[in-house]
């Protein structure tokens, strides 16, 4: 499988990215790299302090998954956008959950994709340029067109499942993942 970057900024929603990190680590090896886009300490949302990441830089083997968090809803606006464009012409695939499609809004890269988010009128709030509306999917579950997958802030099982997918996961195994997950709603 390919490595994983987790991209996390001040206060990301650690539940969105806990299944497909304790989960792909623990049940199939998944290795994880977690960075944030200046580098060092950061906590989570629930107060779970990270004593380092690494500073974000565009990696050339690997699928790239930014993290939801008010950082992205913040008034400056966090722009990973460079990196991300870099990061998929290197051949990434590049996720986003929640918070974290704003950031791939702001990269362009949900313009021409078929992708979700929190709401269709979501990425258009916080992102002026944002131009996919056409293409916005209003499901409740994570989807991947292409080189881009995305997810609403409730959906982390399907999310981890097509993010160990795209890392190398057999696909089999990802959807047993899912099916796992999301065992106890389907009663």
């Amino acid at each position: 499988m390919h490595p994983i970057t987790v991209v996390l900024t001040d206060g990301y929603s650690d539940w969105e990215i806990a299944p497909l990190c304790g989960a792909g680590h623990a049940f199939y090896g998944a290795e994880f790299r977690f960075v944030s886009p200046k580098g060092g300490a950061l906590s989570s949302a629930a107060g779970l302090p990270i004593a380092e990441t690494a500073r974000f830089e565009a990696p050339e083997d690997s699928v790239v998954v930014v993290c939801g968090g008010p950082a992205f809803e913040a008034d400056d606006g966090l722009d990973i956008g460079e990196k991300l464009r870099q990061a998929r012409d290197a051949g990434c695939i590049i996720a986003g959950i929640c918070g974290g499609t704003i950031a791939l809004a702001r990269a362009g890269m949900l313009d021409d994709v078929s992708h979700t988010s929190n709401g269709p009128h979501y990425l258009g709030k916080y992102v002026e340029s944002y131009s996919g509306t056409r293409k916005y999917v209003d499901e409740p579950k994570a989807i991947r067109d292409k080189d881009i997958i995305t997810a609403p802030a409730p959906a982390p099982a399907s999310f981890a499942s097509e993010v160990l997918a795209a890392a190398g996961l057999d696909p089999q195994k990802a959807e047993e993942l899912k099916s796992m997950l999301g065992a106890e709603h389907s009663s």
